[in-house]
């Protein structure tokens, strides 16, 4: 174990000062023992440079005496914790010890047991006073999370038009400050990396990537916020040229990581426009994202006003549809699985620098179809693959988007596994998994290879169980979680929303209206 604290002895006698240095094995206590000094003037000139937490000093010195030593330190360094030793057993100068701010008063010679009795109680105030300030640091951070997040609530209100809610006093800047201005978004697409990395704190991920933004723009006229709705969204408003909008994009990717942060993309827009038009704007530049290319690699878009759409190809031709049909009329999971893989080149989309857009129109035409060859099949079933293969589109992941097209097929053609007697064991352990696991990422294909159970019939296992589909009993689980974290009126609706597995928190107030009946404002309204 490292040292923790450090001590500095002061004594005008060298052989007081050996003694103390020898008395103790020091690293067995977490303390570093610092070159003793020989006078309090010296004391003194060490403690800016050498910042000792304990120091132990002799009363009778020449220069400064140990009093004297006892009261500057007490005026200029009160966090310091001061033991007095002396040779005489002196009423008054063991009260100027005490008055002075020491906590004891050790008469020579020291033995070891006195030196561990006083050492113990001058760490216990350390360890006293590091807790009260963790205690204390902890409170000033959360204000700060508290506050930064209402801030992004009030920026956010100008994307999602909830600017001029009753009751609600608002402080957006003035446009005047802010009429020529270029926008900057910000979208981490891994928001599980994200969750990892902040304990699924939604409040402090916001402040320290706002604040890590702010450094890496350099403005002080620069508006920063985490747009509430979609926690993986970040938004940079601020006076800049084109090449210097650029350069920003670049620094950005530079400052996180693939490996550590998940694919980035940034978006500018160049065209300056007022903050009022920060809503118009920030279509134009969700409409482009989808333009970047698919795969786990960062990516800057210069936006161009929405009409990228238009030129990106449609992927899933009629030619490729015949042949998935066919193919599944055949029962031919083979010729199915080639005719989207292979022929239609989903299993080299990034390579091929397919964009995010031809991927997601794509898989969707493809699960369409597969679901509609499937006459007897259970939607619900479907749902689910489609679940997976969405979130395979937002975290950029080719490999479930291809586990979950290949899973639709075999659904689609009825390749279950043969009955077995263990697979009710089975069902529970998973259904107990989700139960506490629900916060995760989870999806059948991901269940069924953890469990080591074939995906289709897990799925019609578990629907027959529990009279609820995979993604139903991971929704109501969630879903449950949210209503107990609404009973706290200081939890905020998008912090709940992180916390219980989702990143955009308009999809969750959807989810959520779906099951209760009303969005998540209105149950807490309840409540109240």
């Amino acid at each position: 174990m490292g040292a923790k604290y450090k001590v500095l002895a002061a004594d005008d006698e060298l052989w007081s000062r050996e003694n103390i240095r020898h008395m103790l094995s020091w690293e067995d206590y977490s303390i570093e023992f610092l070159e003793p000094a020989c006078d309090g003037e010296e004391v003194l000139e060490r403690i800016p440079k050498e910042k000792p937490d304990i120091i132990i000093t002799d009363i009778n010195m020449p220069f400064l005496s140990g009093l004297e030593l006892l009261e500057r330190i007490s005026t200029e360094y009160p966090d310091i914790i001061t033991l007095a030793v002396s040779g005489y057993d002196d009423f008054r100068k063991v009260k100027g010890v005490f008055m002075s701010g020491g906590i004891d008063y050790l008469l020579k010679p020291v033995s070891k047991e006195q030196l561990v009795d006083s050492l113990s109680k001058a760490l216990k105030t350390l360890e006293e006073r590091e807790a009260e300030k963790a205690v204390k640091e902890d409170s000033r951070l959360r204000e700060n999370y508290v506050s930064s997040f209402l801030e992004d609530d009030e920026f956010s209100s100008l994307l999602n038009g909830k600017l001029f809610r009753p009751g609600k006093d608002f402080h957006i800047p003035s446009t005047k400050v802010f009429s020529e201005i270029s926008t900057i978004l910000i979208k981490f697409h891994d928001v599980e990396i994200l969750k990892q990395s902040y304990d699924k704190d939604v409040l402090r991920m916001s402040y320290d990537l706002k604040n890590k933004l702010r450094e890496l723009v350099g403005d002080e006229l620069t508006i920063v916020f985490n747009y509430t709705d979609k926690v993986n969204e970040f938004i940079i408003e601020l006076n800049a040229t084109p090449a210097r909008l650029r350069v920003i994009a670049d620094h950005i990717l530079e400052a996180f990581p693939i490996d550590t942060q998940g694919p980035i993309t940034v978006v500018v827009h160049d065209k300056t426009s007022s903050l009022d038009d920060i809503a118009a704007v920030y279509r134009d530049m969700i409409s482009d994202l989808v333009s970047r290319p698919f795969g786990r690699e960062h990516s800057i878009v210069m936006c161009t006003g929405g009409k990228k759409i238009s030129e990106l190809k449609d992927r899933y031709t009629g030619r490729i549809e015949s042949l998935v049909s066919d193919s599944l009329a055949k029962h031919d999971i083979s010729q199915a699985e080639n005719a989207i893989l292979e022929t239609a080149g989903l299993k080299k989309c990034d390579e091929s620098k397919w964009s995010l857009f031809e991927v997601t129109q794509f898989t969707a035409g493809a699960l369409n179809t597969i679901a509609d060859s499937d006459k007897n099949g259970d939607n619900r079933s479907y749902e689910e693959v489609q679940d997976a293969i969405n979130y395979g589109l937002r975290s950029l992941n080719k490999d479930i988007i291809l586990d979950n097209i290949v899973l639709a097929i075999k659904m689609a053609v009825g390749d279950g596994a043969s009955e077995h007697t263990s697979i009710s064991q089975q069902v529970d352990s998973i259904h107990n998994y989700i139960e506490e696991h629900y916060m995760e990422h989870l999806s059948l294909s991901g269940l069924a290879e953890q469990f080591f159970v074939e995906p289709s019939y897990l799925s019609k296992k578990f629907s027959q169980k529990y009279n609820e589909t995979i993604t139903a009993c991971i929704t109501r689980c969630r879903m449950d979680k949210a209503k107990e974290l609404m009973q706290d009126e200081n939890n905020k609706l998008e912090s709940i929303s992180f916390e219980v597995g989702y990143d955009d928190y308009n999809y969750f107030s959807r989810v959520f209206r779906r099951f209760e009946g009303i969005s998540p404002s209105e149950y807490r309204k309840k409540i109240d």
